[in-house]
């Protein structure tokens, strides 16, 4: 008896499977597994497993980008949340089938078998609360004026996760950020999670933009590898949130422009060779460079994404200069199965002399700062 469906925007479904008290999932290739319930009706605390949490007729599922996943539990007059690390938990109901908490606390609430369930564009979930003969709405609570002495938040720094840089941020960046105490002792590295996109949770360490979970590349004290989400486009500002095992670490408020862009000194030849002093390019050969900070592209502009064909591109011109002269580019779009990562294949201009050249990428009519490049 499934009871709804979703879809995320990778193009898996996700099934309310009722009368089995259990949400299930049909990947892109088809095959289907079991995300959350154990098959037999019942009640299970929050924080376990969602595969060994029971769930009870289940009959609504919706899903974000983030890769969480939001069930109405109508037989336990709940509505719960499986999160990117695969735990459940509860946010709104307090089991009792009844009407109560307008305006309040979600999880101080009463509701009556919730059914269906979606969620907007600003991250609100609406859900049928089938008993009360009602739709509601679950949103963020806003946090009330501190009582006490406000404790002071460190200031982070960010940097373009290319040259090292300060200054503005574009969508879709990817972003290097130094603090203290903003993640585990030890490095640890993103992973892709159940939706394919990688995981904006790391260790206990999460990045938020104006409330946005960020996908991360790395985590680690004193370091975030984070790339920024394409919701930022548009502002002027965004403010940046650094979160770690639960409570605030660092923050910081960053300027935002259509396009940051910088390149990694990492540059191959057309041999895939490392260029360099020692393995100078020759001329009229292809280079390989790697940039972000480009900006929104022709894609669908998922944050987290790996690029998949169509290799999406910027929306906005790209150009190169190789010593002062325009290099003909023939590609100049997103890494294939690598997120937030700008690939440009360059055709060396003809005259260049042999030594050191400096290259310079410009996006938008915004000029990266200029990388080395050695040439034969």
């Amino acid at each position: 008896m499934p009871g709804a469906c979703a879809l995320d925007s990778t193009g898996n479904l996700f099934i309310a499977d009722t009368a089995n008290h259990r949400i299930a999932k049909v990947d892109t290739k088809g095959i289907i597994t079991t995300v959350a319930g154990t098959g037999t009706a019942g009640a299970s605390a929050d924080g376990t497993t969602a595969t060994a949490a029971a769930l009870s007729s289940p009959a609504g599922v919706a899903v974000d980008d983030g890769g969480d996943i939001f069930i109405s539990d109508t037989g336990n007059n709940l509505i719960r949340q499986v999160t990117p690390d695969g735990a459940i938990h509860t946010i709104a109901g307090n089991a009792t089938a009844a009407f109560s908490g307008d305006g309040g606390p979600a999880v101080s609430a009463s509701i009556n078998a919730p059914a269906g369930i979606v969620m907007d564009g600003s991250g609100a979930l609406y859900f049928a609360d089938s008993g009360n003969n009602r739709v509601r709405i679950l949103t963020r609570q806003a946090t009330p004026p501190p009582t006490t002495t406000p404790v002071t938040i460190p200031q982070v720094t960010a940097v373009n996760g290319a040259s090292l840089l300060p200054g503005s941020v574009a969508p879709g960046e990817i972003i290097t950020i130094y603090g203290s105490s903003i993640g585990p002792a030890q490095g640890v590295a993103g992973t892709l999670n159940a939706s394919g996109l990688l995981s904006n949770l790391i260790a206990g360490t999460e990045v938020r933009f104006d409330g946005v979970a960020a996908p991360l590349y790395y985590a680690q004290a004193g370091q975030v590898n984070v790339q920024a989400p394409y919701t930022i486009s548009g502002q002027s500002t965004t403010h940046v949130e650094v979160i770690y095992q639960g409570q605030t670490a660092g923050q910081a408020d960053l300027n935002v422009m259509p396009t940051a862009p910088a390149m990694f000194p990492t540059v191959l030849n057309q041999d895939n060779s490392l260029n360099g002093m020692n393995a100078p390019a020759l001329q009229g050969t292809i280079l390989t460079f790697f940039a972000t900070g480009e900006g929104m592209t022709t894609g669908s502009n998922i944050a987290g994404q790996p690029a998949g064909a169509p290799y999406p591109q910027p929306s906005a011109n790209v150009s190169l200069t190789v010593g002062g002269s325009a290099a003909t580019l023939t590609y100049a779009g997103e890494a294939p199965g690598l997120v937030g990562l700008l690939q440009i294949d360059a055709v060396l201009p003809a005259g260049l002399p042999s030594g050191a050249s400096n290259a310079i990428l410009t996006v938008g009519g915004v000029s990266a700062p200029a990388t080395a490049i050695w040439v034969q």
